[in-house]
């Protein structure tokens, strides 16, 4: 499973990179960049970081929480119904900075490729070594390069990508592989690591400021959580995935104190974005499932509370039915929201990666003989970890360990660190909508309603553009990959 691509990460053409341009509030480069007359790292940078709201939220689709069965839709049912198939990877929204459109390819991945370009071209790295050291400022966009292909690739399956910016032209690449793809993002990340310096971090690096020791562990640990997803394509100990995950273990976060958070600011065009559909837009589309909240109330879960709010009518936490054309018919009074914190306070940080996410992941690392240790030690370490992050006291924390069906049982320990991941990764949407997928449990029923199919959405069917103007290409994946719905299982789904 070796296969290098050497043209990635060439030349992205100024003329191109400024279309995707905009002005944001982050950083002092004390550049207009409503205006530019030359690309600027700091205001590529925080652009392309500025997308990762799309990738780490509900904003712009709800279907990663709608297809876990985290939430259900109060009206407009169609996504939990399984109604759309095709998702545009080059969307734009209508607001500002964080609109939720990751316009993957026109604008995250042209800043990213540019960044790397002007620190690498002679003629240019010396003049852009002032926003940060030329191999910091690549590094930090080899990471940012690796995370955002991997969100990608873990919606659609195959994607463009050894000839997305290479002499061809993007709109008629061909296909690679997952595997493939993984393989080469495994190797950026590496590099990345290697060339980090002592010299100064980026400039507009909204995430760490430009603290490299921070970006380390942000590459460590999406390297970790990169090998965990591989697991059932490769489950032997010593073996591609177990090594992966053995080399970044080390160096990846250690304490909830380290969650790797998203960060949201009080400026209306530049806020967490639920803040914006809940509170600017009074929408109230998604409120808890039903199967959320029966199985937290089942099992005395103390995170619920923090979770969602009581129903007004009740007074009581109530899920909305999943999945069902009349939900409609329902009071939105009778039914539990997020927690308000959640939906209404416009400077919430959210989880990209959370230690509770990583101690699960050593959980099953252990299960599998990847690593030494107590499965069981490191099941209770991420339960315990996800409490503390959701504010749960440790006398409550540690009287959920002694619930029935969390203490830990050898015989079923597989399917209970999938359960507790489940729980843990509500508010990550994307996160919890792959491990689902990887993990097949806990068992979901389909929706009652559903509008297409007789199972749960496992991919995103690709751009409805694709099949004219890249028509050769995508066929071939097609024809590689299984029919573009959304019941395709990608190449790590296995059962």
């Amino acid at each position: 499973m070796k296969k290098t691509f050497k043209s990635l990460l060439v030349i992205a053409t100024t003329s191109i990179l400024l279309i995707g341009c905009e002005s944001y509030d982050f950083g002092s480069t004390g550049v207009d960049t409503n205006n530019p007359v030359e690309a600027i790292p700091s205001s590529l940078l925080t652009g392309a970081q500025s997308k990762l709201v799309g990738t780490v939220s509900l904003s712009g689709t709800a279907t990663p929480s709608l297809y876990v069965q985290h939430l259900s839709q109060t009206q407009y049912t169609e996504e939990s119904r399984y109604q759309t198939i095709n998702f545009n990877w080059n969307a734009v929204g209508s607001g500002g900075g964080f609109d939720g459109s990751v316009n993957f390819y026109n604008k995250v991945l042209i800043n990213l490729a540019k960044i790397i370009e002007l620190n690498t071209n002679e003629d240019t790295k010396a003049d852009v070594a002032s926003y940060g050291s030329n191999n910091n400022q690549i590094a930090v966009a080899k990471l940012m390069w690796a995370y955002y292909f991997q969100w990608a690739t873990d919606r659609w399956g195959m994607l463009p990508y050894s000839e997305a910016f290479g002499g061809v032209s993007a709109s008629k690449a061909k296909y690679d592989s997952q595997e493939e793809i993984y393989d080469d993002l495994f190797t950026k990340i590496d590099e990345a690591l290697a060339q980090m310096d002592n010299g100064a971090g980026p400039q507009g690096d909204i995430l760490f400021s430009g603290d490299m020791t921070l970006w380390a562990k942000f590459g460590q640990t999406l390297k970790m959580n990169m090998a965990i997803r591989l697991a059932k394509v490769y489950p032997s100990s010593g073996g591609y995935a177990a090594t992966k995950f053995n080399q970044a273990m080390a160096g990846s976060i250690a304490s909830v104190s380290e969650n790797i958070m998203f960060p949201s600011i009080s400026n209306d065009a530049y806020d967490n974005p639920y803040q914006d559909d809940y509170v600017d837009l009074g929408r109230a589309d998604e409120c808890l499932s039903d199967v959320l909240v029966n199985r937290m109330d089942a099992l005395n879960d103390p995170r619920l509370p923090m979770f969602g709010e009581p129903a007004i009518t009740t007074g009581t936490f109530v899920g909305l039915r999943y999945g069902w054309e009349g939900a409609g018919s329902v009071p939105n009074d009778d039914v539990s929201f997020m927690n308000d914190d959640l939906i209404k306070n416009g400077e919430r940080a959210l989880p990209m990666y959370t230690f509770a996410q990583i101690s699960f992941n050593k959980a099953e690392a252990a299960l599998l003989g990847w690593i030494s240790g107590s499965s069981q030690a490191y099941y209770e370490e991420a339960i315990a970890a996800s409490m503390a992050q959701w504010g749960v006291s440790s006398a409550d924390s540690d009287a959920y360990l002694l619930e029935a069906d969390i203490v830990y049982d050898a015989a079923n320990a597989m399917n209970q660190i999938a359960e507790q991941k489940w729980l843990a990764l509500f508010y990550q949407p994307y996160e919890a909508w792959a491990e689902w997928r990887r993990l097949d449990y806990p068992v979901l029923t389909p929706a009652v309603d559903a509008l297409l199919g007789n199972s749960i959405p496992v991919r995103h069917g690709y751009p409805a553009a694709e099949r004219n103007q890249n028509q050769a290409n995508y066929e071939a994946a097609v024809a590689a990959q299984g029919a573009d719905g959304l019941f395709t299982k990608l190449w790590w789904d296995v059962n």
